[in-house]
C-alpha cells in the first residue's frame, strides 16, 4: 500500500473510533446548569512558566517565572488592581552524586522524577508548581474573601512539600474560593475513547440548555492522578459560547460548586478567551515573557560565566533551547547541514 493509501486507512479508523461511535444514553453524565453571579469577588490568578538556558553535562540552569494578577469586575469591565512577578534561577542535575550535595527539595524531586524520560524538565516543572503555590499562599494569607485561581490541578508533588496543602488551608481560613483550572486535560475518566473534554462536548446537546454548566468527574479521577489530589474535580463550561469544557479542581466550598462557578463565570466573558478566566490568560502572558526574552537572559549568562573565568566555547556549546536541549547537540548540527543540502 502506498503512503497515501496508508494515510487514508489510518484516518478512516481514527474517524470511526472518534466520530461514528454512538454514545449510549446511560453513558451521558448528569449536567448541572448555573447562572453567573451578578456581584462577584475580586479574582487573583496565578500562572508560571520556565525557560532552560544552559546545560553543562548532566546539569541544567533554568529560569522560572511566576505571575500573579488581581482583577476586579464591575459588571461591565475588568480592572487590574494588583500584580506580582517572581523570577528565580534554579539549577537541577540528573547525576546522583551531584544531587546529594543539593538541598532537600531538589533531592526529593530527583527521587520523585527518577523514572521520567526527561527528568530535568519534570524537576523544573514541579519547581514551577511549587513556586506558584508559594506565591498564591503568601498573597492569600494577606487578604480575605477573594477568588484564587491557579493554573492546573490542585495536586501535591511530592507529598512532603505540602505547599498546595498550605494554600488550601490558607484559603479556608481567609474565606477564599480556591479553584485550579487546567488548560487541557487528557484524562479518559468517563471510560470513552474520547478524552473527557471532547466527550462532554459531544454530549452537551443531549443535556438540554446552552448556558454555563458543570459535570462532576467520576470517582476514578483521583486514582488516575500522579500525586496527591487536594480538590474535587469537575468539568465546567463557563460560557454558553465556550469552545471547550475545562477541568476545574475545587479546593474550598466543596459543598457549593454552583456558587463557586457562578463567581468565576463573569471573568470568562472576554472575547479574547471566551469561556476561560481572563485574569489567568493575562497571568500566563506575563509569565511567558521569560521565554520571549531568552536572548537577553543568555547574554547575561555569557557575560557572567566568562567573567567568572569559564571558557567561552564551553558556555556557547552549553546554551540550550527552551526545553533544555543543547543548541550544540550533534543532531542539531546534522539538521542544520541537512537543510543546506539540496
Amino acid at each position: 500500500m502506498s503512503f497515501a493509501g496508508e494515510m487514508r486507512s489510518e484516518l478512516a479508523k481514527a474517524l470511526k473510533a472518534h466520530e461514528d461511535s454512538a454514545i449510549p444514553q446511560d453513558a451521558v453524565p448528569e449536567f448541572h446548569g448555573f447562572e453567573p453571579a451578578p456581584q462577584v469577588r475580586d479574582l487573583v490568578a496565578v500562572d508560571g512558566s520556565y525557560n532552560f538556558l544552559l546545560n553543562i553535562s548532566s546539569w541544567w540552569l533554568a529560569l522560572i517565572s511566576v505571575a500573579l494578577l488581581r482583577y476586579r469586575f464591575d459588571g461591565a469591565a475588568y480592572h487590574r488592581e494588583d500584580w506580582r512577578l517572581v523570577q528565580r534561577a534554579v539549577g537541577v542535575s540528573t547525576w546522583a552524586q551531584y544531587v546529594e550535595t543539593q538541598d532537600e527539595r531538589l533531592r526529593a524531586l530527583y527521587e520523585f522524577t527518577r523514572n521520567s524520560p526527561e527528568q530535568h524538565r519534570e524537576m523544573v516543572n514541579e519547581l514551577r508548581r511549587f513556586i506558584e503555590g508559594e506565591v498564591a499562599a503568601n498573597y492569600a494569607s494577606d487578604s480575605d474573601g477573594l477568588i484564587v485561581a491557579v493554573d492546573g490541578a490542585l495536586q501535591e508533588f511530592p507529598k512532603r512539600f505540602e505547599v498546595m496543602e498550605q494554600l488550601v488551608r490558607v484559603c479556608e481560613k481567609r474565606g477564599h474560593l480556591l479553584v485550579g483550572v487546567s488548560k487541557d486535560s487528557q484524562l479518559h475518566a468517563f471510560g470513552q475513547t474520547l478524552t473527557d473534554e471532547d466527550f462532554l462536548k459531544r454530549c452537551e446537546s443531549r443535556a438540554g440548555g446552552t448556558g454555563p454548566a458543570y459535570v462532576r468527574a467520576p470517582p476514578s479521577v483521583p486514582v488516575a492522578q500522579k500525586g496527591l489530589l487536594l480538590g474535587d474535580v469537575y468539568y465546567v463550561r463557563f460560557h454558553a459560547h465556550a469552545p471547550k469544557w475545562f477541568r476545574v479542581d475545587l479546593g474550598t466550598h466543596k459543598d457549593d460548586p454552583e456558587f463557586v462557578f457562578g463567581q468565576v463565570a463573569p471573568y470568562c466573558r472576554s472575547l479574547i478567551s471566551i469561556g476561560y478566566p481572563l485574569p489567568l490568560l493575562e497571568a500566563h502572558r506575563m509569565a511567558v515573557t521569560v521565554r520571549q526574552l531568552r536572548g537577553a537572559y543568555q547574554e547575561m549568562i555569557i557575560r557572567t560565566a566568562t567573567g567568572m573565568g569559564m571558557d567561552i566555547r564551553a558556555v556557547l556549546n552549553g546554551l540550550t533551547e527552551m526545553e533544555g536541549r543543547k543548541r550544540g547537540a550533534f543532531h542539531e548540527y546534522l539538521d542544520r547541514i541537512s537543510r543546506g543540502l539540496r
